[in-house]
């Protein structure tokens, strides 16, 4: 195809019906997306009107991108002070020398901790917990403690939702 043919298709289209290849996704998948994560439980057929494309079409591009692992899964957001876990923690640490594996055991066996990112900094690992009460929170942090330092710090409010990556 001559780059008058490309460009000709590219001003049909819109630049936004081309693949980015940077992501490898066109203006439909990051459409797909948006609709996905506002509402995951989105009939295929209201999904397909949405974004004006056929309910297989669709399908397919949903299928593709979980196969790529762009979309990695589904599931509900629950609000943990409703299930009676009021106080959120952010819990910063920093193993002593040797204990690290000791520490990523004790992180992954606590329940409370429900995500935790290997940081760079002072600290190695920033977690988030949620706890009933400060009594809860001390256990969760002595369970942490004897592998190295820590630093609590206590969740206020979050300003900002979990959301969509610019697309």
């Amino acid at each position: 195809m001559s780059f008058a043919e490309l460009d000709a298709r590219k001003k049909e289209r819109g630049s936004d019906g081309l693949r980015s290849e940077e992501t490898g996704l066109d203006s439909v998948d990051a459409a797909i997306l948006r609709e996905l994560c506002a509402d995951a439980r989105i009939p295929r057929a209201e999904l397909s009107r949405r974004v004006g494309l056929s309910a297989p079409s669709v399908a397919d591009r949903v299928r593709r991108l979980e196969d790529v692992g762009v979309i990695t899964g589904y599931g509900a957001r629950i609000d943990p002070a409703r299930l009676g876990y009021g106080v959120t923690i952010l819990i910063r640490a920093r193993p002593v020398p040797g204990e690290m594996k000791n520490m990523i055991e004790a992180i992954q066996e606590t329940p409370q901790i429900v995500t935790c990112d290997r940081v760079s900094g002072e600290d190695c690992f920033v977690a988030r917990a949620h706890v009933r009460d400060v009594a809860e929170m001390e256990a969760v942090i002595d369970r942490i403690v004897p592998f190295g330092a820590t630093n609590s710090s206590i969740v206020q409010s979050s300003p900002i939702e979990e959301r969509l990556i610019e697309l």
